[in-house]
């Protein structure tokens, strides 16, 4: 199978809380990596192929070329893996836009 990747990924383990829409539900996740086009997650609630949702991350330094810096990452779920890891399902982002936060 062809890489489809555009830029490398960076193993992270970061506990999140994807939103989903404008209703206010959450779903907790971890990240399992990151680059700057996308994240992989894993979480416990299946998420439809397509939606968008936000996930507030704590970008490493290896994304941003600076320090560590937290943004507001508006995403859309481009694949999903049914039960992987430990029966979590595998939800794959990709970033459509993000918005530098202030430090907490």
């Amino acid at each position: 199978m062809q890489e489809r990747r555009r830029s490398q990924r960076f193993p992270i383990e970061q506990t999140v809380s994807i939103s989903l829409g404008n209703g206010g539900h959450a779903v907790r996740g971890v990240v399992q990596d990151i680059s700057s086009g996308g994240a992989f997650i894993r979480c416990n609630r299946m998420l439809a192929l397509g939606s968008n949702v936000d996930v507030i991350l704590a970008l490493p330094p290896e994304i941003t070329h600076a320090g560590s810096m937290r943004a507001l990452c508006i995403s859309r779920v481009v694949r999903i893996e049914r039960r992987g890891q430990h029966g979590k399902i595998g939800v794959a982002l990709e970033f459509l836009d993000m918005q530098l936060l202030p430090e907490a």
